[in-house]
């Protein structure tokens, strides 16, 4: 599982989880009766393209060579230092916190792992676009939806 990952991005940001942030299993850290806020690929694209929103795609570099990155989003891996994925992203952001954010991963299962984190630090609108870049329970995913892609360069 990527706790490890979210450990030091919650440590670097010095933000400490309470157990009942957790739910059943540890998949979702999301307090106890709030709902996940969810977007779909194509919405999540129409929205970044207008402005309206931020897309982070925060698979690994390796990933997004394989695939490329959505054309509407920016590339900012989990899987690095949580101090700097946490930069990265309020640079994205323009240092506000309240603009939404739609996250996106392979399946949906690191975004919806790292939603609950982003708000106990202090993002205020995090979306999970859940179905993907591949695809998922929640929807065929960024790349069979035909949504445009990027070359990744490092």
């Amino acid at each position: 599982m990527r706790m490890p990952i979210l450990a030091i991005l919650l440590a670097a940001a010095g933000v400490a989880l309470q157990p009942a942030t957790v739910r059943a299993q540890g998949a979702v850290l999301v307090k106890p009766g709030e709902s996940r806020a969810v977007i779909g690929a194509a919405e999540a694209h129409e929205k970044a393209s207008k402005g309206e929103l931020v897309l982070v795609d925060i698979r690994h570099p390796e990933e997004w060579k394989e695939t490329g990155v959505p054309a509407s989003g920016h590339a900012i891996t989990m899987h690095q230092k949580g101090s700097d994925f946490l930069t990265k992203l309020a640079a994205a952001t323009g240092g506000d916190t309240s603009r939404p954010v739609a996250i996106i991963c392979a399946t949906g299962s690191r975004t919806s792992f790292l939603q609950g984190p982003l708000a106990e630090v202090g993002f205020k609108a995090v979306l999970d676009v859940s179905e993907g870049m591949m695809g998922s329970r929640a929807g065929k995913g960024w790349l069979k939806a035909g949504l445009p892609v990027r070359k990744f360069a490092a």
